[in-house]
């Protein structure tokens, strides 16, 4: 196999799940065109299922041979050097050409969402959409009352692509907070050390007890991230001293165990990472945030 452009994106099972989505609302509306784009995207990046690799050159030659007017809908020579972002901005900038009320309907699916999944789709659009009230009414809307955690953070997100700056105000948890949107992290890689330590830690440990086991909670850990992003759990979290790092990472294993794979075992999991009595506050505090978000998250998705 030749060598892939964007041989460092790497597209872990979720993500591949998200684009198996996305390729089947294209064919079911039949936008041909972006699904050539998506897949010959797709085919740039690395990731570890070779059959589903092969189902998507089987499809990308059959939409070629199918509709090949389709093929250089997008523009013609350099197409496969843009990044996924280039792409997505220039899809939009025809999309918003031929359809004026297009951004209007992005926000509408925002005010009246058929699905959690659908909201995301609008914001990844949405920011990267020229249009002069975008800003105002995603604050107005993210402001006015409490939405769900994991939207709340990528409007925030959102705001921060579009360039927007200052403090604003939001219901989360039925806590009322003030963030600062330019402080927003864009990726997990943005969030601060401490972080990123609790995360090695549970590598560590998950790496020798069940290794697919951290494939998995890097997904997880960033939904939780979003999940309490802001509130004064997180602040703690970002104040508390080394043993702390223990107590999330053995907090994230157990709740991963119970809830994905229905197996753990508390004592087990305290062992392993070394939570004494003098832990055990602040271990309880950690399992039950923790579990407040398995169960608000992972009921609404199915998990295999």
């Amino acid at each position: 196999m030749s060598e892939k452009l964007n041989e460092n994106v790497i597209l872990f099972p979720k993500t591949v799940e998200f684009y198996q989505y996305e390729l089947t609302r294209m064919l079911e509306t039949e936008r041909y065109g972006e699904a050539i784009q998506m897949l010959s995207f797709l085919l740039t990046c690395h990731h570890q299922d070779r059959r589903i690799e092969e189902e998507w050159e089987a499809l990308l030659q059959w939409l070629q041979t199918m509709f090949p007017e389709e093929v250089f809908a997008f523009g013609e020579e350099g197409e496969e050097d843009l990044t996924e972002t280039e792409l997505l901005r220039q899809h939009l900038s025809i999309k918003t050409q031929s359809d004026s009320g297009y951004a209007e309907k992005l926000l509408g699916m925002l005010e009246h969402p058929q699905s959690l999944e659908n909201q995301l789709l609008a914001l990844d659009q949405l920011a990267f959409i020229e249009h002069p009230d975008i800003n105002a009414k995603l604050s107005e809307w993210l402001s006015a009352s409490e939405q769900h955690p994991l939207i709340q953070y990528k409007v925030l997100q959102t705001l921060k692509l579009r360039g927007v700056t200052g403090p604003i105000q939001l219901e989360k948890h039925g806590e009322r907070i003030i963030v600062q949107i330019e402080e927003t992290p864009k990726s997990f890689d943005d969030f601060p050390l401490p972080i990123h330590d609790i995360m090695e830690r549970f590598e560590e440990i998950s790496q020798t007890q069940q290794p697919a086991l951290f494939y998995f909670a890097q997904e997880t850990w960033n939904e939780f991230l979003a999940f309490i992003y802001g509130t004064a759990q997180y602040h703690q979290m970002l104040r508390e001293e080394w043993d702390s790092v223990d107590v999330w990472a053995a907090a994230l294993h157990l709740v991963l165990l119970e809830k994905v794979f229905h197996s753990g075992g508390k004592e087990e999991i305290m062992e392993l990472y070394g939570i004494t009595n003098d832990l055990m506050f602040q271990w309880e505090q950690a399992y039950r945030v923790m579990l407040q978000f398995a169960v608000e998250i992972f009921s609404q998705r199915p998990i295999e």
